[in-house]
């Protein structure tokens, strides 16, 4: 296929790529929309109030960005959340400040902690790297000169004015959405050069990525788990590259990538399996193998400590705030319970990758894999140079970098909710480009091929389309969280006066209620009987667990139906939530 052919086609691929990612781009920002429930009949607080109640944490060196620093101690019992004028005003900042997305407000928070000006810019956030952070900080004074954002230290005024704020979201988001476009081109490019030039095979797997649920999901969210599976996917059309040329550049091109994937987001070191991979697949002498891989790694390594510089810096000089931010993430992921794990990552792949693609990913992807290691095994896969040799060693980096992704994703998965599909995403894409490439080989007709891939592609759009939907849904009221929000205000006129919670209350998690006449407390990880009666209305957003307390599911059977309740399970736009009531048999319960 000619380039201009291939520019051609990527024209209208481009287009509907575009559509897809921007299109309700500006869900879950904060606004004052909230503030008629927070504060009912009370005239709502100003800015400069809520820093007078509750002032802005201290500026501590040693914490990481994303680090609460007075987190709630007591756990093994209910503990009120809004009980002081303090406890209210922090949750009030939240509402003004955060979005409908938990992880998007810390890259703003490490921004805010930097002063360039002053030489300080230390992120203090390192699980999302320099390439991500820097970036959209650049970003934002660009869009300040422009006037699209007002960038001020006074975080008064993003308290009186959170649209304003919520332009911030909106840049990061394009900034993710710009490097999902950029992966329309990398999976064109590859499925093409897998299917030995068809335009078809090519055409089908640029489409059915623009609609993966899991990329669509990632493009709306200010996260860089997709510019991270982007350069993941760069750093094998580079090694791909490499193996038919054997040319330097594409060896350094292949490292750089690797690295700057890493740099993107610390989820994305598998991809440095490539270089070793790759290299042993080109070279012939051991000696050489050895050198080349391990050069190829450190300038993988020198691109990561050059795109996040305060990793080595604080490694001699601020220790404590790497063990900070460290030991936040660690927190988090648990490296146990492989079999549970496997079963959820499955259950999260399907929904990442939908069943159309899964499916012949599976088969496109295993045979990549078994024939290359077929011919590598008899000792012809290393000297060949024919197309289909050369295909079968690039379909090998794919399939193998998206099995040890996997593999990380089944290690961690265990008792993860939904959202954690998206550690899933390059295995999602891989599996779409090994489906078509598939497709490609099975149906020799080209009329058939396109009508079996223009199926596969609606097939997926109907699951991808459906988060574009939640998101447009999310873009304005009435959002489930504010129906959810006027029924608990229902509940409250009819004399609900507790409300227990598995988290502090924020946008993401809890619908905004009114701060003085709910006593809204921190439900304990595992409450006993007398917890769970010492409320009137328990709360919790789907995809977050059961309160864990025996018999407590049963009072709402349908909510524990995991894929049933929610459309959407991975994004947390159009998020549903369920409402048990305890304190009035004639009070209905129900999840709007």
């Amino acid at each position: 296929m000619s380039m201009r052919r291939s520019c051609w086609l990527l024209l209208p691929i481009l287009a509907v790529t575009a559509g897809t990612f921007v299109t309700g781009v500006g869900w879950g920002l904060p606004s004052r929309a909230a503030d008629p429930f927070l504060f009912g009949d009370r005239p709502a607080w100003s800015g400069e109030e809520i820093c007078a109640h509750a002032p802005p944490p201290p500026d501590d060196p040693t914490h990481g960005a994303d680090v609460d620093v007075d987190p709630v101690a007591e756990r093994d019992r209910p503990v009120c959340v809004n009980c002081t004028d303090r406890q209210r005003a922090e949750i009030v900042r939240r509402y003004r400040l955060a979005s409908y997305q938990p992880d998007e407000i810390i890259t703003f928070m490490a921004l805010a902690g930097m002063r360039p000006g002053q030489g300080r810019l230390d992120p203090k956030l390192y699980q999302y790297g320099g390439l991500w952070i820097y970036p959209v900080g650049v970003l934002l004074k660009g869009a300040s000169w422009c006037g699209a954002v007002t960038l001020t230290p006074d975080m008064a005024y993003y308290l009186d004015h959170p649209e304003r704020f919520g332009r911030f979201y909106i840049v990061a988001r394009l900034y993710a959405a710009g490097w999902g476009l950029a992966g329309a081109i990398i999976v064109f490019w590859m499925a093409r050069r897998l299917a030995g030039g068809c335009a078809i095979t090519a055409t089908g797997a640029a489409l059915c990525y623009a609609v993966l649920p899991v990329v669509v999901n990632m493009a709306h969210e200010a996260k860089p788990h997709l510019p991270g599976g982007v350069l993941m996917l760069l750093a094998v059309a580079a090694a791909m590259r490499y193996l038919e040329t054997g040319l330097r550049r594409w060896w350094f091109a292949m490292a750089c990538a690797c690295g700057a994937a890493l740099g993107m987001v610390l989820s994305a070191w598998p991809t440095f399996v490539v270089i070793p991979l790759a290299v042993m697949l080109r070279e012939r002498a051991w000696r050489r193998r050895v050198g080349m891989a391990l050069a190829g790694v450190a300038v993988g390594g020198a691109v990561y400590l050059a795109t996040n510089p305060y990793i080595p810096i604080n490694l001699l000089v601020n220790r404590a705030v790497l063990r900070s931010n460290f030991g936040n993430s660690l927190a988090m992921y648990e490296l146990a319970r492989f079999g549970e794990g496997t079963v959820n990552a499955l259950r999260l792949i399907l929904e990442a990758a939908a069943l159309a693609p899964m499916a012949l990913g599976l088969a496109g992807l295993g045979g990549f894999a078994w024939a290359a290691a077929r011919r590598v095994g008899r000792r012809k896969g290393l000297v060949e140079t024919t197309g289909v040799a050369l295909q079968r060693r690039g379909g090998l980096l794919l399939a193998v970098l998206a099995g040890v992704v996997f593999l990380q994703f089944c290690a961690l998965g265990a008792g993860k909710p939904p959202e954690y599909a998206r550690f899933g995403l390059f295995p999602a894409v891989a599996l779409a480009i090994g489906g078509f490439v598939a497709l490609g080989r099975w149906v020799p007709s080209p009329a058939a091929r396109a009508v079996t891939a223009a199926f596969v592609v609606a097939l997926t759009a109907v699951t991808g389309l459906s988060y574009v939907a939640g998101f447009v849904r999310d873009s304005g009221p009435p959002t489930t969280r504010l129906l959810t929000a006027a029924k608990l205000e229902e509940l409250r006129a009819q004399g609900g006066r507790t409300m227990g919670v598995p988290a502090e209350p924020a946008p993401y998690l809890l619908p905004p209620v009114n701060l003085f006449d709910w006593r809204i407390v921190l439900m304990p990880r595992r409450p006993d009987a007398a917890a769970l009666s010492s409320v009137d209305v328990l709360v919790r957003p789907w995809g977050t667990g059961p309160f864990a307390a025996e018999g407590f599911e049963a009072d709402d059977p349908a909510f524990e139906r995991r894929w049933g309740l929610c459309r959407t399970p991975v994004s947390w736009a159009d998020k549903p939530f369920q409402i048990i009531v305890q304190f009035s048999a004639d009070v209905a319960k129900g999840t709007p």
